[in-house]
């Protein structure tokens, strides 16, 4: 169930993904606010930038959720993907922080927050599994 909802999220990140310079301008032309064409340009280079790292969240998210219920919880491919999605994370926090100095909100400094607290609870869980897998792989010895 988990891996179908995910595949549907990234079918629509995808269909975004392509369809990003018809959704800024439909956003443009429908928003009471007066939007300069610089403006325009950068918010059109920051979702396509940070599209890149989130697409990669989103296939380790898939791929960890597909060994999970296949029965394979402790195995180092899931410490790997929970690390690959944690760098990610980081990246996209940096990329948002990086691009809110060109926007006049505070709404991408919470964003930020998100991911950089997403980065530390994914690396946390990747040092949980591979404690987890060095506790298995001695019980199997021990047996």
């Amino acid at each position: 169930m988990a891996c179908l909802f995910i595949s549907i999220i990234m079918l629509v990140v995808a269909v975004v993904y392509v369809a990003l310079p018809w959704l800024i301008d439909f956003y443009i032309e429908n928003s009471a606010v007066e939007v300069s064409p610089n403006s325009q340009k950068v918010m059109i280079s920051m979702l396509y930038s940070i599209g890149v790292p989130t697409f990669i969240t989103l296939a380790m998210a898939w791929l960890l959720t597909m060994n999970i219920s296949r029965g394979k919880s402790f195995i180092m491919k899931n410490v790997t993907y929970l690390r690959v999605v944690s760098i990610c994370s980081v990246v996209i926090a940096f990329m948002v922080l990086f691009f809110s100095t060109f926007l006049t909100s505070f709404f991408p400094v919470i964003i930020t927050v998100i991911f950089l607290l997403l980065a530390l609870l994914s690396a946390v869980f990747a040092n949980l599994f591979q404690t987890a897998i060095k506790y298995k792989e001695e019980n199997d010895l021990t047996v």
